[in-house]
């Protein structure tokens, strides 16, 4: 099973690699295209349906593939998962539109933003491919998609760059590139052994969303630490001070992603460690969590290295600055690389309500750092406020697991 679990785990990390390498170009030829001010609001535009994803993510795949995992009913039950995550698409939409009318932006950026939105649609159908090509492992096919995407992007780019096109020009750009995306994963999902079947059952869909309740709102909190610092940064100080910051973290955030990919392919065999015995499961994650903060190190010193050589290329004269932001967030890679397991071996052992505390005290906190200190100190605010959660988040983590363990070895004497 740990040959399944490592080239999934591969596959998804070429198609990082992939991705990495075609964000690389385009990022390097938007800020070029931009520069610095225009690059914060062309960040601000694809934060905004980019910070609503995961409400109609809402945890759906997790409690899916658990529920699936009882009864391998995956393709009818697929259904249920579109047509959840659709209405949930539709819901956020209407957030994100009522973003754009309430708060001052100008009459470019709110057409942006609104252009940007519709991708919540895309994005839905291509997470809900996803709990599919999880169940079977078949991380190839999702991975296929997203490099026939990205070659449409570069390619896009690079034609926008040649002709000098602005803003609206490269947010178009990366809203087709999301339609792409989701028109390919689902073309691609027709080559699985059963196909998906788009039918629903209105009873199963309630049932199944009230059990993603508590993971919807942990991903929700979640992704507060993720973005909130954009809007407030955006609000607080100056939208040059968005495009230095958001620049380091665009490195940062492309790395972050690596424990995800292994977890994604970890958490189906978890799945099956739990039904046999605890002891199995235990193992599975303390051998998962060593070999992912080997990893961490490892990388930590590489992005140290490399990083005055990754903002040269990307953002080139004027981001500067930038370089600081990805040397001091590069010290936490192991602290996001151990919480992944951490969090999704309190998932599979059904503890996911305590995981919603937790994120949201977290979220909490790095809001409130933020809104206290970027008027002072700007987006070094923002640096400590994203480090400072996530150790609050692996204290927490490590305590309910260590809690839990201790409750599971009275039971069991």
């Amino acid at each position: 099973m740990w040959k399944k679990i490592a080239a999934n785990t591969f596959y998804q990390l070429v198609g990082k690699g992939f991705t990495i390498v075609s964000t690389v170009f385009t990022v390097a030829l938007i800020t070029r295209s931009l520069g610095v001010s225009q690059f914060g609001e062309y960040v601000l535009v694809t934060t905004v349906p980019t910070f609503l994803y995961l409400f109609g993510d809402f945890g759906l795949n997790a409690i899916f593939l658990r529920q699936i995992a009882q009864d391998n009913n995956h393709v009818r039950k697929f259904g249920n998962l579109f047509t959840l995550r659709t209405a949930l698409a539709f819901v956020t939409f209407l957030l994100g539109v009522l973003y754009v009318f309430l708060f001052p932006h100008s009459q470019t950026v709110r057409l942006g933003i609104l252009l940007a939105l519709t991708t919540v649609f895309a994005q839905g159908v291509y997470t809900s491919l996803n709990a599919l090509f999880q169940h079977e492992l078949r991380y190839d096919l999702s991975v296929a998609a997203g490099v026939v995407s990205s070659v449409f992007a570069v390619l896009a780019v690079a034609y926008g760059f040649w002709q000098h096109q602005g803003l609206l020009f490269f947010v178009a750009v990366w809203t087709a590139t999301t339609f792409l995306l989701a028109l390919f994963a689902l073309v691609f999902s027709l080559r699985l052994p059963e196909k998906p079947q788009f039918s629903w059952d209105w009873a199963w869909i309630k049932t199944f969303f009230v059990a993603s309740i508590p993971l919807g709102l942990m991903l929700i909190f979640s992704q507060i630490n993720w973005t909130s610092d954009v809007f407030l940064l955006s609000a607080l100080s100056t939208s040059t001070a968005v495009g230095i910051y958001r620049l380091g973290y665009k490195v940062f955030e492309n790395i972050i992603p690596i424990p995800i990919f292994f977890v994604n392919a970890l958490y189906p065999v978890m799945l099956q460690d739990q039904r046999l015995s605890f002891e199995a499961l235990w193992q599975r994650l303390k051998k998962s969590l060593g070999a992912l903060l080997l990893s961490a190190v490892v990388l930590t010193v590489l992005s140290f290295v490399f990083a005055p050589l990754a903002i040269s290329v990307l953002g080139g004269e004027g981001f500067e600055a930038s370089t600081l932001v990805l040397k001091i967030l590069v010290f936490s890679f192991p602290i996001f690389f151990v919480t992944a397991p951490l969090q999704w071996f309190l998932i599979t052992v059904g503890k996911e309500k305590i995981l919603v505390w937790i994120y949201g005290f977290a979220a909490f906190s790095n809001v409130l750092i933020n809104l206290i200190f970027i008027p002072r100190f700007s987006y070094f605010a923002s640096i400590f406020a994203t480090i400072f959660s996530e150790v609050l988040i692996l204290i927490l983590l490590v305590w309910q697991v260590v809690v839990f363990k201790k409750r599971v070895t009275v039971q069991s004497k």
